[in-house]
């Protein structure tokens, strides 16, 4: 995160128009990327993979200079978006800044094109693999427009470090189970360490929630998935965002009065309550792990990460391994499905967009920059970083066989955003905090949480502009 690369490298460097002659000032155009880091701690930098990308692309594209800059995690969001809506955010920024799809560039004319840095011959949406690509919410907005480019996928898991589960006598076949895991969370706090890194982000509860969202509440998804992936009437794989606005807008969905949701949340707090860093809530988000430093450093057994966060381990001593969210039994609640939990490989990791305002050379950079990152060209960077190949012909690297095979890397029903959603304006908070931390009731927080669906459903009809009856009123 390196097949194909050398073999593709005169074709796409000939494609890209360089040439031996030393390019005029006036030709030469300077772009920058702004976005969280992913990989590590660093607030610097990407990391020294990243930089030997960045060093490639330049010397493959000598009219192109690209900067880096990283922005903190725990508030990079409301960077992005406040520079967004003032017009001073930079060439390419990240996707899952809070956004209307005016305010990006649309990327459909450019996907029917071919990638000039790709061998197959084909247009640049064609490149990409169809189940992670086509129709996916994460990169197509409300208008119907594509409107982001994924460097790479992303998978989600629980990773472990066996030598504190040894101490704590924990097989990892304990932690299969919704009850196994709680009880083993006991043992290990016994043992003297933190059973599951947490902060105060709105990751470690929205990551949760995904994957009880697919034990409890596939019956709700079947119910509400009245929409096809473009917008027509019909069902779509996994429900649309138009389906859930639907649903909260017409009243089909309340979720102050739905069983599955009060049972979901229940279940979110059980899990919180046994295995949750127990000052979680005064821990800020930082580094590629949740709760901050406690897992790389030894302190936590284990902690929530993506396939990225496997480069913030290089240093840190010990064995780990990784396990999907543990599966709820008819004994633990008697809406669990007993399926195994769902989470879903998706185009949600490193995906870049360009803001609307960026004209002329520098729009063309930019679209240059995205197509270098979603070919061959990325292998390496692919293979250091533990990035899951986005296109066709690239290969993941080995070790993220618990992320991204079985049960766990299938999208489930209500997909990756679920019923629980929210205006933009507050999306990057943690919804749940006062629930979980005892200061919310139950009936208050499904009533916030019903409200906020109705909100987010208007956004998302005037975004869509979507004109009918339901939608407008």
């Amino acid at each position: 995160m390196a097949i194909a690369t050398v073999a593709v490298l005169g074709v796409a460097a000939a494609l890209a128009g360089c040439s031996s002659s030393t390019p005029s000032k006036a030709d030469h155009v300077t772009i920058t990327l702004s976005g969280p880091n992913q990989f590590t701690s660093d607030t610097t930098t990407f990391g020294p993979a990243w930089d030997k990308l960045v060093a490639a692309f330049e010397k493959d594209n000598p009219t192109i200079t690209l900067k880096t800059n990283v922005l903190p995690l725990a508030s990079w969001s409301q960077t992005s978006a406040a520079q967004l809506t003032a017009g001073t955010a930079p060439e390419l920024i990240f996707n899952q800044t809070t956004h209307t799809p005016d305010q990006v560039v649309s990327l459909n004319s450019y996907l029917k094109k071919p990638n000039p840095f790709s061998s197959s011959g084909k247009s640049w949406m064609e490149d990409f693999i169809p189940q992670y690509f086509k129709d996916s919410d994460k990169l197509m907005n409300a208008a119907g427009n594509y409107e982001a480019i994924p460097f790479n996928l992303v998978a989600v898991g629980i990773y472990y470090n066996k030598s504190i589960l040894t101490k704590a006598h924990v097989d990892v076949s304990d932690l299969k189970t919704f009850d196994g895991f709680t009880t083993a969370c006991t043992a290990i706090k016994d043992a003297g360490f933190a059973p599951l890194a947490t902060d105060s982000g709105n990751l470690p509860a929205g990551w949760a929630v995904v994957a009880l969202n697919s034990m409890l509440l596939n019956p709700e998804a079947e119910e509400i998935n009245q929409f096809a992936a473009d917008g027509s009437a019909g069902k779509a794989a996994v429900v649309t965002k138009k389906s859930i606005a639907h649903a909260y807008l017409t009243g089909e969905l309340d979720v102050t009065t739905d069983p599955g949701s009060a049972e979901l949340l229940k279940m979110l707090k059980k899990f919180y309550d046994s295995c949750a860093t127990p000052n979680w809530s005064g821990i800020k988000s930082q580094g590629a792990f949740t709760g901050g430093t406690d897992f790389p450093g030894g302190k936590a057994a284990m902690a929530w990460g993506t396939n990225f966060a496997t480069t913030g381990l290089a240093d840190a001593g010990f064995k780990y391994g990784t396990v999907p969210f543990p599966t709820l039994s008819k004994s633990d609640s008697s809406l669990a499905s007993g399926k195994p939990a769902q989470f879903g490989v998706t185009a949600g990791g490193t995906a870049y967009m360009i803001p609307a305002y960026i004209k002329g050379a520098q729009r063309d950079a930019a679209i240059t920059f995205l197509q270098y990152v979603s070919s061959p060209k990325v292998q390496s960077w692919l293979d250091k970083t533990g990035g899951i190949p986005a296109v066709t012909g690239l290969t993941a690297p080995p070790g993220l066989e618990a992320m991204n095979t079985g049960a766990w890397a299938t999208v489930p029903p209500l997909g990756q955003s679920g019923l629980f959603q929210v205006p933009a304006a507050i999306a990057a908070k943690n919804k749940y905090e006062g629930y979980l931390l005892g200061s919310t009731s139950l009936k208050d927080t499904l009533a916030q949480m019903n409200a906020n669906g109705i909100a987010w459903a208007k956004e998302q009809a005037v975004q869509g502009k979507w004109t009918e009856d339901w939608a407008t009123k």
